[in-house]
């Protein structure tokens, strides 16, 4: 079954995005905003569960393991070099990107007012 990380090529938690969203003042986020990274490998793997990018939004509903459904969008753009091909850097939810950050804090059991995941820092 393919997966999906949420961590980085690196193996590391975002500073930045993904699980500790909200901390970036350079984007235009929200303090819950939240996304799924798409790593290149994880295309290459499962090249039939990633479309390439078009100049449409691509909306995908998904379920988790939990029954939870909502809708996601692919976003951002990232070419694999070996193909040329360009793919989605990442998977958010729509129409809102808190939906998704909401989600994870739930499922994990960190409360909405924190704003760093891994530390608990507000």
């Amino acid at each position: 079954m393919p997966y999906i990380t949420l961590l980085t090529t690196r193996g590391q938690v975002h500073d930045f995005a993904g699980l500790n969203w909200g901390l970036n003042p350079k984007n235009h986020i929200r303090p819950l905003d939240a996304y799924i990274p798409i790593h290149i490998d994880a295309i290459r793997n499962n090249s039939d569960l990633f479309p390439t990018k078009t100049r449409t939004q691509t909306i995908i509903n998904f379920r988790w393991d939990d029954g939870t459904r909502m809708q996601g969008l692919f976003e951002g753009t990232q070419i694999d070099r070996a193909t040329g091909r360009i793919y989605p850097k990442q998977i958010s939810s729509s129409p809102n990107k808190d939906t998704l950050g909401k989600y994870f804090r739930r499922r994990i059991g960190i409360s909405t007012g924190r704003k760093n995941l891994i530390t608990g820092i507000a």
